[in-house]
C-alpha cells in the first residue's frame, strides 16, 4: 500500500490502486479544473486550509478549516478553487467497501457514518474538537507505513478504525440539522434537489430534456441552464455519469451485461459500451472480468 510522508502530487486518476485503503496529503495551488466524478469506494476529505468551494450532488460547501466531508460511493462531486495565490491544503482517505465492512462487527457498522450523510443529503461534518482528534489519526496514518516494521499493519488498521469510529458515533449522536441549520452550511436549490432525485428513481425511463421539463412542470431552457448553474455539468452529463454509475452496479451484482443497458437508460448496447470505456477506459465485459476476479476498481 502506497503511503505518502510528504505532500503528495494530486492522483488525477481518482481510482484506488491498493486493496483496502490508500491516504495521501496534497498541497498545492493550480492542479486545474476537476470534472464531477465518482468513486466506487468511500471518501473522507479532510480541507486543512485555502480557498475552496466544494460540490456533492448539487450541495455547494463553503469549506473552513478543519471541516470534513465524508462522501458515499456514486455521489457525484468536485472542488472548485477560489483563488491560486492560496496553498490548497487537505488530506484524503479512500476507503474500500469491502475493506470497512471487515473492519466492521455485526453490531458495529463503520460505514454508517457515510450512510447518515446520505440519508440527510448533507455531507459535511464540522466538529471542531471531533475535527481536531480525526486530523491527529489522519496525519498518523499518513505517516505509517504497514510494511515498515512489525506490528505497524495492525496500528494502521486500528487507525482507521478509529476514525470511522469517531464519526459515526459524531453522526449518529447528533441531532438531525434543521433546515436553517443547512442552509448555513451550504447551499442547494431545492428545485435542483428535486431534479436529481427524480433521476436516481427513473433511470431506466425516459431522462430526455422535453420529458424531464414536462415531469418538473417548467420549461426546458431554464431546466437546462438551472441544472448547469447548479451542478456545474450539463443535465445530460449528469444522467450519463449516473446510468454508468448503475450499470457497474448491476455488473458487479452479475446481472447479464446483455441486460445491463436497457435497465440503465440505454437504448442500445453499441451506445452502452462507448460510453462506458469513454467514462472508465474499459469495456463493460472488462469490468465484469475485473469483479470477478476479485481485483480492485
Amino acid at each position: 500500500m502506497r503511503r505518502t510522508k510528504r505532500a503528495a502530487e494530486w492522483n488525477s486518476s481518482q481510482f484506488m490502486t491498493c486493496l483496502d485503503y490508500e491516504i495521501n496529503y496534497y498541497s498545492d495551488r493550480d492542479f486545474g479544473e476537476v470534472e464531477l466524478h465518482s468513486h466506487d469506494f468511500f471518501e473522507l476529505y479532510f480541507f486543512l486550509g485555502g480557498g475552496a468551494d466544494y460540490l456533492v450532488e448539487n450541495m455547494h460547501y463553503r469549506l473552513l478549516p478543519g471541516d470534513m466531508l465524508l462522501i458515499p460511493p456514486g455521489n457525484l462531486h468536485r472542488p472548485d478553487l477560489l483563488s491560486a495565490d492560496e496553498e490548497y491544503r487537505r488530506i484524503v482517505l479512500w476507503l474500500n467497501p469491502r475493506y470497512v465492512k471487515r473492519l466492521s462487527t455485526p453490531a458495529t457498522d463503520l460505514a454508517e457514518a457515510f450512510a447518515i450523510c446520505a440519508a440527510r443529503k448533507d455531507y459535511l461534518l464540522r466538529e471542531s474538537e471531533v475535527a481536531r482528534r480525526v486530523e491527529d489519526l489522519l496525519f498518523d496514518l499518513n505517516e505509517r507505513d504497514p510494511g515498515e516494521k512489525f506490528g505497524d499493519d495492525v496500528e494502521c488498521e486500528i487507525r482507521v478504525r478509529e476514525i470511522l469510529l469517531t464519526l459515526t458515533r459524531t453522526l449518529k449522536e447528533s441531532a438531525l440539522l434543521s433546515p436553517g441549520d443547512t442552509l448555513r452550511r451550504a447551499r442547494a436549490d431545492a428545485t435542483v434537489t428535486e431534479i436529481i432525485e427524480f433521476i436516481d428513481a427513473n433511470l431506466e425511463g425516459d431522462l430526455s430534456l422535453d420529458s424531464v421539463a414536462e415531469k418538473m412542470f417548467l420549461n426546458k431552457f431554464y431546466l437546462a441552464r438551472l441544472f448547469k448553474r447548479e451542478t456545474d455539468t450539463t443535465l445530460h452529463r449528469f444522467i450519463l455519469k449516473k446510468r454508468l454509475l448503475l450499470s457497474k452496479k448491476l455488473i458487479e451484482s452479475g446481472l447479464p451485461i446483455v441486460e445491463v443497458y436497457a435497465r440503465c437508460g440505454f437504448k442500445d448496447y453499441s451506445h452502452f459500451f462507448r460510453a462506458f470505456k469513454g467514462e472508465y477506459g474499459i469495456t463493460p465485459r472488462q469490468y465484469h472480468a475485473a469483479v470477478t476476479e476479485g481485483e480492485p476498481q
